[in-house]
């Protein structure tokens, strides 16, 4: 505890910026790597499996979603309760975490048994698609107790400033996912060939494996014990101060699978291959979008530490840091996937008709990057300052407000370029919205700091 509040109070911004969120940058690629693994080793069953891995990407975002909601804003709490030295609340909090997950979960379950079956109908004709994506997402939510765990740990140990041990959760469970794709989908060492179920089985093993990785590690750090928590009382307080940061992400992820839901019914106006190129596409820019996460997840605690410390100069010159570190992130993305997109997309086995349609996407959409980048941070930046409703704002504007309508526009002026088009100029307008925002907000936050 004492290691914590002296890097929080007194290592260098820039030092402490990358100490911090290094770990959790590498840990957020391991999870974009569960998806890109999966698609590249479901892309070479065949491209009716591709198509149906796609459009299950965003009932995975929900059940993501419904995880990140709870421990973000577990953690920026935590954080700022460990910044103000009250002990006896973080019990109380991590309480709440737990209980709160497993409630979670049990509606996940409930929700995809009632709906999988009639999902797919809504974007597919074809039976073999439709068979295929319930197979994958019925094994998926079945098992999503172990992802929501997981993810809850690592946000307890980040706000306690054991980065790296939230890395090395993500990475075991990333390497498990990473061996058994190809030995259960495929079928190797005696096992049948299982395909796309395969992939489902291989990567909830994973996120069993990084769970009780997490579990191992917050027990024998001595965070806290069992008994503790079945012994402390949960603070009234808590639910508010814990979702009015959270929920912002919350919706943020539950809205892009909104947009990823309306985009399939679009896109499938055109065809399935446009499907499988957006599918595609959510994957790999997860490595752009993903590393500003990363960073933003670091930022989180150490402004709302030394918010809660009162320390005015840290908070500000936070905030500069991360912002220049994601402009320098989404930059580089941004020329990636414009010099290297023929490159990129050959990393899947996807037949001419798809990968002529994706190199025009994939360039278009790539202009946008370094606008998200901007928003992601500002938004983060609010939510660090437990201004939950100007993050939402930002969340909203980005992935539906401005989106929505330019893609019905422009996809009738232009046609499928058209669609991509509308997601880098909704960027650009929410990043003025998402400026004023931060120049309001900054008056509030400057008065509680004096």
């Amino acid at each position: 505890m004492k290691n914590i509040s002296n890097d929080m109070e007194t290592m260098p911004i820039n030092k402490l910026a990358f100490k911090i969120s290094i770990p959790m940058v590498i840990s957020m690629i391991s999870i974009a790597l569960y998806g890109i693994v999966d698609t590249m080793f479901i892309s070479k069953i065949s491209n009716n499996a591709l198509t149906a891995a796609a459009l299950s990407i965003p009932v995975q975002s929900i059940i993501t979603a419904i995880a990140l909601g709870t421990s973000i804003g577990l953690n920026a709490l935590l954080a700022k309760t460990l910044g103000e030295k009250n002990e006896g609340k973080t019990k109380s909090i991590i309480k709440f975490g737990f209980i709160v997950t497993f409630i979670s979960w049990v509606v996940i379950v409930i929700a995809s048994k009632l709906s999988l079956h009639s999902f797919f109908g809504l974007f597919t004709q074809n039976e073999n698609i439709k068979k295929l994506g319930n197979n994958y997402l019925s094994i998926i939510s079945l098992f999503s107790i172990w992802s929501l765990y997981q993810i809850l740990f690592e946000k307890i140990l980040e706000a306690y400033g054991k980065t790296k041990s939230s890395m090395i959760i993500q990475f075991g469970g990333a390497i498990i996912n990473l061996i058994l794709d190809p030995i259960l989908i495929f079928g190797y060492f005696g096992i049948p060939a299982l395909g796309i179920s395969g992939a489902a089985i291989s990567s909830v093993i994973g996120q069993f494996i990084g769970m009780m990785i997490g579990m191992i590690i917050i027990l024998k750090d001595n965070i806290f014990t069992l008994n503790e928590l079945l012994k402390v009382k949960i603070e009234k307080s808590i639910f508010k101060d814990i979702y009015k940061v959270g929920l912002p992400t919350m919706i943020l992820e539950s809205v892009a699978s909104f947009i990823t839901l309306i985009l399939n019914k679009v896109l499938g106006e055109f065809s399935d291959n446009a499907i499988s190129v957006w599918g595609i596409y959510c994957q790999l820019q997860k490595f752009v979008i993903i590393i500003v996460y990363g960073f933003n997840y670091g930022m989180i605690p150490i402004i709302a530490y030394n918010w809660g410390a009162k320390n005015k100069q840290r908070v500000f010159e936070t905030i500069k840091t991360f912002l220049k570190i994601s402009v320098g992130v989404t930059l580089i993305g941004e020329l990636v996937f414009l010099l290297g997109t023929k490159q990129i997309i050959q990393i899947y086995n996807v037949p001419d008709d798809i990968f002529n349609v994706a190199i025009p996407a994939f360039r278009i959409l790539a202009i946008g990057f370094i606008f998200a980048g901007i928003n992601l941070t500002l938004s983060a930046t609010f939510q660090a300052f437990g201004n939950g409703l100007y993050s939402l704002i930002v969340n909203l504007s980005r992935q539906i407000i401005f989106t929505l309508p330019f893609i019905i526009l422009l996809k009738k002026l232009i046609g499928i370029n058209g669609i991509w088009i509308s997601f880098t100029i909704a960027e650009i307008f929410t990043m003025i919205i998402a400026i004023i925002l931060y120049l309001n907000n900054l008056k509030k936050v400057l008065n509680t700091l004096n």
